[in-house]
């Protein structure tokens, strides 16, 4: 193999389209390994870690990007060094939304010059930069949505607080879903207009919402994204209240849906307050949360999964309030005690391997009524919930992939699977292993075949005694195809469910099958 490396000083781009680049490099059969990214030492030494790190690029800076190529010889790295850097200024497509115009203002102003009428800015930039870029963009009137992650609480609070003083929003750090003038922002699928204005402090979370709401025929006003942090009581919920507080306000908006991991206690009032005090009416949902104490306040609904908060919103969009529970078709149970019958008695343990963080959570709440001792390494239960080894599980595990351990100087697995197949293909050689669970998540942004990459690691596993269950969340706008999706994992033997509290249900009978024999 080759390593080729080059550096181009003080060319800046940002790192969702750095991944991307990495993630199309690393997928071609004669590189052994490719990266796109800023010179931060954070970076340096994630391609010091992965054996990318040439003499050439050890004097990179933040401002210089290094690509590197490990590849079958020195000829074709260096080709795909030219194919890499030629993409960094390549025509960008929305995803579907048509073309995207591609400013090459160099500053702030000269893109307000070019376009007075913008109105918000997305960052996805080194954490440390977040908070002088972010301030910049606020003293000048716009809306922040902030992709990136490492910035600190303190940073957080203060670009909050100066947000909420203008009257603008500051979505983030870590907001991976948003949903804005009909435009998809991050990781999202297409939805059409209608009347249900989300709240989250989770990005999956969101996404499994917005897709339940489309499959019951509704529409989104407007989704906005806090980051998962706004909901601790050291950051105080800025977000989510001035997120439901523009919410109320908006004429379109007909229903709130507040979704996210169950807030700390003080967020959790000020939450529940912004939602109890607007006119409208108001699903809440926190993963794992008591949603009794929530049907204890006035004008608020409570749901017991993502996927029901969606349904029961258009219910109270159209007046009624007629969702049904969850519950396992009869196929599925058919499929399970088929293989409950078959089933190796060492097989005991649930797997599950996650590109959605709050998809993982609903993992635990749900599966976690059935099965005890479900451990991750972003657990529900903080006190006795973490896994002992996040690399290998043991006995009953669910592991989000798209945690900053898997994902420093990586791309993350809903735009590159790869590392998430590798996990899924790990889980299913381990003799312990009876059922492996999944997401698969479409939409903008993501991986355009995430289902027939899971279906390859599948194959690959080649482990006839464990049983597969996965939901797919998406809609039929979305650009990867909803049911093109579903059939691919089915032809894979996989188990799919309409909704990923669906696929959680039919891992508990599953399991419970296990604890039976």
């Amino acid at each position: 193999m080759a390593l080729a490396v080059r550096v181009l000083s003080g060319a800046y781009h940002d790192s969702v389209k750095l991944m991307r680049i990495s993630a199309a490099a690393s997928e071609k059969a004669h590189v052994r390994g490719a990266a796109a990214l800023m010179g931060t030492p954070m970076n340096l030494e994630q391609l010091a870690a992965s054996g990318l790190l040439a003499e050439e690029a050890k004097g990179a800076g933040p401002n210089d990007l290094v690509l590197a190529v490990d590849a079958a010889t020195p000829e074709t790295a260096q080709e795909e060094l030219t194919v890499m850097e030629a993409a960094l200024t390549a025509p960008r497509t929305g995803g579907g939304a048509g073309p995207l115009a591609d400013l090459s203002a160099p500053t702030l102003d000269a893109a307000l010059g070019e376009d007075p009428a913008i109105n918000l800015a997305l960052f996805s930039i080194p954490g440390p930069s977040v908070r002088r870029e972010a301030e910049r963009a606020l003293s000048k009137g716009l809306h922040c949505l902030i992709f990136s992650d490492n910035v600190s609480i303190e940073d957080e609070v203060a670009l909050k607080r100066m947000g909420r003083e203008r009257g603008l929003l500051v979505m983030g750090p870590d907001c991976g879903t948003a949903h804005i003038g009909g435009v998809g922002l991050g990781f999202c699928n297409v939805v059409r207009p209608g009347g249900i204005g989300v709240a989250g402090a989770a990005g999956t979370g969101i996404q499994e919402a917005m897709a339940a709401v489309d499959a019951s025929g509704g529409g989104i006003s407007c989704a906005l994204g806090t980051g998962g942090r706004d909901v601790t009581d050291a950051v105080g919920a800025l977000a989510m209240v001035q997120a439901i507080e523009t919410l109320n306000e908006d004429a379109a908006t007909e229903v709130l849906l507040v979704l996210g991991k169950p807030p700390e206690p003080a967020a959790m009032r000020k939450v529940l307050d912004a939602a109890a005090q607007c006119g409208k009416p108001a699903v809440v949902h926190f993963v794992g949360g008591l949603s009794e104490d929530i049907r204890k306040l006035p004008g608020l609904h409570a749901a017991d999964s993502l996927a029901e908060a969606g349904r029961l919103a258009v219910s109270l969009s159209g007046g009624r309030m007629d969702t049904a529970a969850f519950e396992i078709d009869s196929k599925a149970r058919a499929r399970i005690a088929e293989w409950s019958r078959t089933r190796p008695k060492s097989r005991r343990s649930l797997r599950g391997v996650y590109t959605g963080g709050t998809l993982c959570a609903e993992a635990q709440a749900i599966v976690g009524k059935t099965l005890d001792g479900i451990r991750s390494n972003a657990p529900l239960d903080k006190a006795g919930g973490e896994m002992g080894d996040h690399l290998k599980s043991q006995g009953h595990c669910v592991v989000d992939m798209g945690d900053d351990l898997f994902t420093r100087g990586k791309p993350h697995p809903m735009i590159d699977p790869t590392p998430r197949s590798t996990r899924i293909v790990q889980e299913a050689r381990d003799p312990e292993t009876a059922v492996v669970l999944f997401d698969v998540v479409l939409g903008l942004g993501a991986h355009e075949d995430p289902a027939g990459e899971a279906a390859r690691a599948i194959e690959e596993s080649s482990s006839p005694g464990v049983l597969f269950i996965a939901s797919v969340t998406g809609t039929g706008g979305d650009p990867q195809g909803l049911k093109a999706q579903r059939a691919g994992l089915a032809e894979a033997g996989v188990l799919v469910a309409d909704t990923h509290a669906g696929a959680c249900l039919s891992a508990a009978e599953a399991l419970r099958e296990t604890l039976d024999r």
